[in-house]
């Protein structure tokens, strides 16, 4: 992997319809830097509009997947130079809630995706790299993974969106475990908590990662979407309202070729060919 690309996507899949992520500083286990956070956003949004993309693995390079943000790292300037006038040591509210945006924006339009994501949990999962892992809809996870809420250690909340994502995916007590102590979870535990797919060992994880991610990519894509949007948004509706927006959204699979291409399939006893339209 080349040493100045902090990240590098790559296209795999029996289609191409695999978008393969890999977070590529794995001097600083793969931390997070406002200029990867840019890249990374600019990638989400071009696949929200990509009808060609089935599924999209997230990994991290070298022995970790994400160590969370760069605090102090020469790789993370201020994005955002001072304003005139502006003194070191001076107060600046304004500006540390646009440096918090920048990095929130990413991981509003990581969650804006309809396509499944999968993340690829090869080593230490601590701070946003577990925030970044947990809003993804699948994991498959190494036995050498650690999972960690860093933030409290440092005096602060899971502020990445992990305060949501967490309770959701380890249920409430687990989650509120993590955050009040900061302490790390090994992988067997978050496992039987329900964080991860699958748990390999570490040379597997590729390789298992790929053949969740090739099931994935022969699905249909518009039922799978829809069914993603439908399953996110519903979140908070009662029953009623909820098979509603089923009522309404269901045309729009039902009568599209991949529907149809599933019935012969299943008639014929052959395997589906789905295309997408």
């Amino acid at each position: 992997m080349s040493d100045d690309q902090p990240l590098l996507t790559e296209r795999r899949g029996e289609k191409d319809g695999i978008l393969w992520m890999t977070l590529n500083r794995p001097e600083r286990l793969n931390a997070l830097t406002f200029p990867m956070l840019h890249e990374m956003r600019e990638v989400f949004f071009a696949a929200r509009f990509d009808r060609s993309l089935r599924c999209i693995v997230i990994t991290g390079a070298g022995r970790g997947f994400c160590s969370g943000m760069d605090v102090g790292g020469a790789g993370n300037p201020d994005p955002d130079p001072p304003p005139p006038g502006l003194q070191p040591g001076d107060l600046d509210l304004e500006g540390h809630r646009f440096v918090m945006r920048r990095e929130s924006e990413t991981f509003t339009a990581l969650r804006r995706l309809e396509t499944p994501i999968i993340a690829s949990v090869n080593g230490p999962c601590v701070g946003a790299g577990f925030d970044l892992a947990s809003l993804c809809d699948m994991a498959v996870v190494s036995k050498a993974a650690k999972f960690q809420v860093a933030y409290v250690k440092r005096g602060l909340h899971a502020d990445l969106g992990g305060f949501w994502s967490l309770p959701r995916v380890l249920g409430w007590r687990k989650a509120m475990e993590l955050m009040m102590t900061g302490r790390f979870m090994s992988p067997e535990e978050a496992h039987a908590a329900g964080f991860s797919n699958a748990l390999v060992e570490p040379e597997d994880l590729e390789a298992e990662t790929m053949r969740l991610a090739l099931e994935i990519e022969a699905g249909p894509p518009i039922a799978q979407r829809i069914g993603k949007l439908l399953a996110t948004r519903s979140q908070f509706m009662d029953f009623d309202s909820a098979l509603q927006w089923s009522e309404t959204a269901i045309p729009l699979v039902d009568l599209s070729a991949d529907h149809k291409e599933g019935i012969a399939a299943f008639l014929e006893k052959r395997p589906a060919d789905f295309r997408g339209f």
